[in-house]
Order: C-alpha cells, then sequence, then structure tokens
C-alpha cells in the first residue's frame, strides 16, 4: 500500500492522510435508556452517539453496498496523479468524503515501489506487481558467442563490462487507487482532570473530523457480490459445473423460458423470490482469519476501501534513475451507487418489453407436443399430439408442408403429404406421405395461419404454435415448426421398401 499523496486547498481541521484515525463509537443493536435522575458518563454519551451512527452503517453496508455516490475522478497530470473530490460510501457503510483534490508524484511513487520491490533478472512477475524484462547484472550470460575470460593480451585482468552502465530495464507497475475512511481528532477544549493522575490532560479533543485517505495498492479490494443464484437466473453470472446453487438457478432459467410468453412475467417473479429467499439465508458477516465470532459487517475492515480506478505505469530504469512512460488510468473498474430514483426509472425502462408480452391475451388455441412427434416404420407416416380438440374438418393436406434437405449438398426436397387425418378425440394428427421423405433432415410446418389452419374445437381459434410460444390470436395464430433428423438407415431401408 502506499499513501505517499498531498490534498490542496482547503483540508479542513487536518490533513486525513496524516491521521492515525479516531473513529466515533459504533453501536447500531445497543442504545441507551434514560431515566430520570440517572447520572450518566462518558460511556452513556459515545453509546448515545453510536446507535444512531451504527444504525446508518449497518443499512448502507448490507442494502446499498460499496461504491462512488459522486465525483472522485482519477486523472494524471504530467508527473502527477490527482484525485478530485468527491463523495463515496465505503464496505463499512461510512460516508468518505474527499473535499479537496489529492495528488501523488508518479516518479516518486515509482522510486519507492521499486525500492520495495526489486526487479528478479528473469522474473516472469504477477498481474498484481511490477514486471521486469530481464535487467542485466554482473556475471550474468548474456547469450552472445564472446568469452569473457582473460586471453591474456594485454594483461588487464579488470572485467571490461565494469566500466559499462547497465542497459536500461523496462517494467510494467499495475496498481489499484483505493479510497477509504479516515478520521482524526479536532478543536481541543479545556476538560477536568483528576489531580492525582500525573498522566492527566488538561485539554482534549471536541471534534471528530470525517474524510477520505487515497492509498495505491497492490491489490484491489475483493469484489462482493451476493445474491449467486439470482445473478444466475438473471444471466449475470455464468453457472458453474460442480456447483449445485448454480445448476438449481441454470434449470430454474431454462424453466421461465418454456413458460408462454403471457405468464413468463410471473413466473420469472416467483422464480426470483425463491432464488432469493435462498440466498438471503446463505450470507453472513465476513470473518477475519481466526476470528471467533462474526462482526455485524458485511466485510472486514481491510476490505472496506472503495475502488476508484485501475493504474498501469510504464517506468524505465537506468542508472539508478527512473523515468515515468505511458500511464493509464482506468476509472470503469469503481462501482456507482444509484439513487432509488434512478433505479425506478430504469426498472421502467423495461417496462414497454414485459407489459407487451404480458398485455397479450391467448385466445385458447391448440398448441403443438414436439416431443410427441413419432413417425411408423416406413417412414410413410407420422402423427403429433396437440394439447387441446382440434375442430372436425379443419385439418386438410394443406395444413402441413413437409420439406427434407440433404446432407451431401443436393438442397431441399418438397415431400408431399397425401392426407391429414384427426383421432376421434381430436387431440392427435396423423400425417400419411406419398413416399419417405428425399433426405435426412426434415422439416414440419403446421399451419396455425394461412388460408386452412389447424382450428381448435372449443374455443374455435386457429393453432397457437409449439408449447411454451408467444399467445396466439383469435383471428390469427401461429405456425408449428419441428426439425426432425431421420435416421439414414432407417430412411435408406424404408424407401427400399417402398420401390419393391
Amino acid at each position: 500500500m502506499t499513501a505517499l499523496g498531498t490534498h490542496h486547498g482547503d483540508t479542513g481541521a487536518c490533513d486525513p492522510g496524516l491521521c492515525a484515525g479516531d473513529e466515533p463509537p459504533v453501536n447500531p443493536f445497543l442504545a441507551l435508556r434514560v431515566a430520570f435522575g440517572m447520572l450518566l458518563g462518558e460511556d452513556d454519551f459515545r453509546v448515545l452517539i453510536g446507535n444512531p451512527r451504527g444504525k446508518l452503517m449497518l443499512h448502507q453496508a448490507w442494502q446499498h453496498g460499496p461504491g462512488v455516490v459522486r465525483g472522485l475522478p482519477v486523472r494524471r497530470q504530467g508527473d502527477e496523479l490527482r484525485v478530485g473530490a468527491g463523495l463515496g460510501v465505503d464496505g463499512l457503510g461510512r460516508e468518505v468524503r474527499l473535499e479537496s483534490s489529492w495528488c501523488l508524484s508518479l516518479s516518486e511513487w515509482a522510486k519507492t515501489w521499486i525500492e520495495t520491490h526489486p526487479a528478479e533478472p528473469d522474473g516472469e512477475g504477477t498481474a498484481a506487481g511490477p514486471v521486469p524484462t530481464g535487467r542485466r547484472t554482473h556475471g550474468e550470460d548474456d547469450g552472445d558467442d564472446r568469452d569473457d575470460r582473460d586471453d591474456g593480451d594485454d594483461g588487464d585482468d579488470r572485467d571490461a563490462d565494469d566500466d559499462e552502465p547497465d542497459p536500461p530495464g523496462h517494467r510494467t507497475l499495475r496498481a489499484w487507487v483505493v479510497a477509504e475512511f479516515a478520521s482524526c481528532p479536532d478543536r481541543p477544549v479545556p476538560a477536568l482532570a483528576d489531580p492525582c493522575d500525573v498522566t492527566r490532560r488538561h485539554d482534549d479533543f471536541s471534534r471528530i473530523v470525517e474524510s477520505a485517505r487515497i492509498t495505491v495498492r497492490e491489490d484491489p479490494p475483493p469484489p462482493r457480490l451476493p445474491y449467486r443464484r439470482v445473478r444466475v437466473l438473471l444471466g449475470l453470472a455464468q453457472p458453474r459445473q460442480d456447483d449445485p446453487a448454480d445448476q438449481e438457478a441454470r434449470t430454474t432459467a431454462e424453466r421461465v423460458a418454456r413458460v408462454p410468453a403471457g405468464q413468463r412475467a410471473e413466473a420469472l417473479l416467483a422464480a426470483f423470490r425463491r432464488l432469493a429467499a435462498k440466498d438471503v439465508t446463505e450470507l453472513a458477516p465476513e470473518q477475519e482469519q481466526g476470528e471467533a465470532c462474526p462482526t455485524w459487517a458485511p466485510v472486514t475492515e481491510d476490505h472496506a476501501g472503495i475502488l476508484l480506478a485501475e493504474l498501469t505505469v510504464g517506468i524505465t530504469e537506468y542508472d539508478g534513475c527512473v523515468r515515468v512512460g505511458d500511464v493509464a488510468v482506468d476509472p470503469y473498474v469503481r462501482t456507482a451507487v444509484l439513487p432509488t430514483t434512478t433505479l425506478q426509472e430504469l426498472v421502467c425502462g423495461l417496462a414497454p418489453g414485459l407489459l407487451g408480452a404480458a398485455g397479450e391475451t391467448d385466445a385458447g388455441g391448440p398448441r403443438v407436443i414436439p416431443a410427441s412427434l413419432a413417425w411408423n416404420e416406413d417412414m410413410t407416416s407420422f402423427s403429433f399430439k396437440v394439447t387441446k380438440p382440434l375442430a372436425a374438418g379443419s385439418a386438410e393436406p394443406e395444413s402441413v408442408e413437409i420439406s427434407s434437405l440433404s446432407a451431401h449438398g443436393r438442397g431441399w426436397a418438397t415431400d408431399e403429404v397425401d392426407e391429414v387425418q384427426l383421432t376421434a378425440d381430436g387431440r392427435t394428427v396423423v400425417v400419411d406421405l406419398d413416399q419417405p421423405p428425399a433426405y435426412e433432415t426434415v422439416r414440419i410446418r403446421i399451419h396455425g395461419t394461412g388460408p386452412k389452419p389447424l382450428f381448435g374445437r372449443d374455443p374455435q381459434v386457429p393453432l397457437a404454435g409449439l408449447v411454451g410460444g408467444p399467445p396466439g390470436g383469435r383471428h390469427e395464430g401461429h405456425d408449428a415448426v419441428i426439425t426432425h433428423h431421420l435416421p439414414r438407415s432407417a430412411r435408406e431401408s424404408a424407401a427400399g421398401r417402398t420401390e419393391a
């Protein structure tokens, strides 16, 4: 961690970067109960202060999470890295305010970093630290064919490389700019002291100033992404194969996707509530290693900082000097804390699509069940089932189309429908062909549109398409399209029997 920066402008009572910190009390679950005639001391007033402060921090930490509320821009100006004024909320729910700009000398920071992170000659570095490029050292084989041993020509035993400076070493430093909560005492006032206490103080601080401390870290604060099941349900996270909770959420999402569009919003809400209930049951505060009891906060102090930007600095080391090259500042790694009013408007932005799907009323037409498709042994007939009885007389050869595609580049072939029949209950359709399909890949189109669609018996409306499809109308339904791959051997044997 590096905190070499300075503040510019009116910093108020103290420089937060220099304060060790004297945070006000935090007691979210302990309140003061007063009664007439009760004597109150310092501890009672700390409870009085700590309860509302702790309640606010508790709410902001769990209900909103860390992030930037406004401002805190990060940019490079010459040799300086500057962070502008702004406001954020850290992982413990504390408001972190930077009242004036903060700056850091990149060259000084790079020099300090290099001193604490010496380059390894053939090291690869790490993603969060400096990446060396093979700085040469004495006695190291540079890979050429020269013999550095003394050949006796001039009688000089000195190493010729001793008089040559090291070649420039190029490194890339990667770090993260983080805002942390800082506080320091202010405004000392006279205070009573015990005359027998030799260490007594005759004054004490009467204020605590809260501000921000900007640091440049090797590692960013770990992201906290709760409600894992809900994220998988909504497509915000990829399900992990070895995680039962992720697989449960994936299965739920697939089930919701199969619900008819008019009922999908209701099904999604039910799934969301169920998975969120499981997620929230498993939420727990983060614990320090070796800590016996968890705290009230979702994260520990070490992980409470607000990530502002990712910093990548290219440097050149030459003869003891450090020169800063390309500098990249990526502020888009930060999290923005959005106000509730903005969230309301963003949700309304999705309403036209949701209301459009939910607002369409399904006329109740029958639907084709894809899994019910079955072929006879000769491949000259197939049948399928529907969810509701079909009207007698609505099934005609023009109601079903068959085409097949060659797997060897011969294109599409149209297969003729000879007859379409209904079973007595009207729930099964039997389609007879004049011969087996020409090719293996068969495309079946069952009409719910056009001049002669299949019609339901009660209500008497067109076919609504496949099970789980969009709502079907009273005047126009939807076609049901099924693609089926016939086994090549079965099709050829059926064709042979037909020819015989």
